[in-house]
């Protein structure tokens, strides 16, 4: 049975709030981590239990991002398909620009701020190779060139490490990869695709997945619980998705695996594929349900639009600033809480700095690119006949 395109306009307010938060928590749980040493839960007063509890979300926002993801590439390949818009070229370009816009600043003021690091303050906690967390192997070995030619181009972790303090770059390797893959594996199981095509996508997607490695190939199955909250969307009758007490059952039953999981309790059950699917199907109710406080709105579009921006610079940044301020691996005291809260805003200040100079100008780098200095090139002699071949292949295959 063919699935129809969704005629109503769906609502994102509640996603763009659980990105941006989802974003914050892998901060903070990085951010608690650098500043504070673990401590037994009897140590803490009130506010240290809060405090560690809910900076300990980190892992289980990456999985939430994952399946964020996967909903909203997987609904845009199908619906462009069906509307006869997909465009192979385009969806590229779209990816690439998306991704690099924000990557390539984040690495060059990455590997900036870790070479002022190990200069200055290079007898810091951090600096000094005494960290047991994120990386391992010396810090100055993970800033050459080739590293971060390979982190630019989305191995990281399949050839070559994350580049030098910024180890969440190891999820883009796999955003990037997916968003590869699943095209293929799409038009392959396609019927009108034509046999050879299918063939050779489905060897392609199968070789670029043992390719990538175990790791990345296991996880493909989180991002893809997306398109089963696309499906359902679709599928389930809008009543039903609107009814109050079936999200909030849904709702209900997704946080009390989260705290299940973050307390690693019945790890057996609670595990990432348990909120995957847990998540994925909490999705199409919050994609039917109207934000209506204004003020909500404004906040979640903020911490959503910076968040991809957050999540690729934040650890660079707060290792060098904990660095040089001597605030690493202290002892929980309620007092240096605000020194906590002060490198937490500096860190949100920073990346809302980099998300007005670069992200939020991504559709104008990307006209820049594709538009005006490709007409200059074409005046370069025997370039234009190398586009032309290029794209009676590029029109040949789309066909």
């Amino acid at each position: 049975m063919e699935i129809n395109v969704i005629k109503k306009k769906a609502q994102y307010d509640w996603l763009d709030l659980i990105r941006g938060l989802a974003a914050l928590a892998v901060f903070t749980g990085h951010l608690r981590i650098i500043c504070y040493r673990d401590a037994d839960p009897g140590s803490l007063d009130l506010w240290g239990k809060l405090t560690f509890f809910l900076t300990g979300f980190g892992h289980i926002s990456v999985i939430i991002f994952f399946v964020l993801s996967g909903f909203l590439i997987i609904k845009s390949i199908h619906q462009s398909d069906l509307q006869k818009k997909w465009d192979t070229l385009n969806y590229a370009q779209n990816r690439f620009f998306r991704l690099w816009v924000v990557l390539i600043p984040a690495l060059v003021f990455g590997l900036a701020f870790d070479k002022i690091g190990l200069h200055y303050w290079g007898d810091s906690l951090f600096y000094s190779n005494q960290w047991k967390y994120f990386f391992d192997q010396d810090l100055a070995n993970k800033l050459s060139f080739d590293i971060f030619i390979g982190n630019a181009f989305f191995v990281q972790k399949i050839l070559v490490p994350t580049l030098g303090s910024n180890g969440a770059l190891w999820s883009l390797a796999n955003e990037f990869w997916y968003y590869v893959i699943f095209p293929l594996c799409y038009f392959a199981l396609k019927k009108n695709t034509i046999l050879v095509y299918r063939i050779i996508f489905a060897v392609s997607a199968a070789g670029l997945l043992y390719f990538v490695g175990y790791q990345i190939a296991f996880n493909f199955a989180i991002w893809l619980m997306g398109g089963l909250s696309y499906i359902i969307s679709l599928k389930l009758d809008r009543k039903y998705l609107n009814s109050t007490i079936a999200m909030l059952g849904t709702l209900t039953i997704f946080m009390i695996a989260v705290c299940m999981l973050r307390l690693k309790l019945y790890e057996g059950v609670f595990n990432n594929y348990t909120i995957s699917i847990l998540f994925a199907l909490c999705i199409p109710f919050l994609t039917h349900t109207e934000m209506r406080s204004k003020i909500l709105k404004r906040i979640s579009a903020y911490f959503s639009n910076i968040s991809y921006t957050l999540y690729l610079a934040h650890l660079p940044f707060i290792y060098l600033l904990t660095s040089i301020i001597d605030f690493q691996d202290e002892i929980w005291n309620k007092n240096t809480f605000w020194i906590f809260a002060g490198v937490t805003i500096a860190t949100v200040l920073y990346s809302t700095a980099m998300y007005f100079l670069f992200e939020r100008n991504t559709k104008y780098i990307r006209e820049l690119c594709t538009i005006r200095y490709p007409n200059k090139l074409k005046n370069i002699p025997g370039v234009n006949t190398l586009v032309n071949w290029g794209l009676n292949f590029y029109r040949r295959i789309q066909n």
